[in-house]
């Protein structure tokens, strides 16, 4: 999933997740300390057009540019994902 944002976004994993779930860093683990989600930093998009070329949607430049990495084929990661995407409130994509 990538998040489009106006502003330079900062995602609290800590405090989206709780037991049996853990955050370290950018990363959410399970109880067996599985992978379940990565957050890449955020990087900011300042060429006009750049959003659109890459993901066919328009978005105003310059924009802030989040990747959410579900590495867990889990409705547990589906689900934190998407908590993620809710908190960090811009416009969502996603290829599946």
């Amino acid at each position: 999933m990538i998040v489009l944002t106006s502003e330079k976004p900062t995602l609290d994993l800590q405090a989206l997740v709780s037991p049996p779930l853990h955050a370290a860093g950018n990363d959410v683990f399970d109880a067996e300390d599985r992978l379940l989600l990565r957050v890449r930093e955020p990087v900011l998009i300042s060429v006009p057009g750049e959003p659109e070329r890459l993901l066919g949607i328009d978005a105003a430049t310059p924009v802030w540019w989040t990747e959410i990495h579900i590495a867990a084929a889990s409705a547990e990661a589906r689900h934190l994902a998407q908590r993620c995407t809710e908190t960090l409130d811009g416009t969502t994509w996603a290829d599946r």
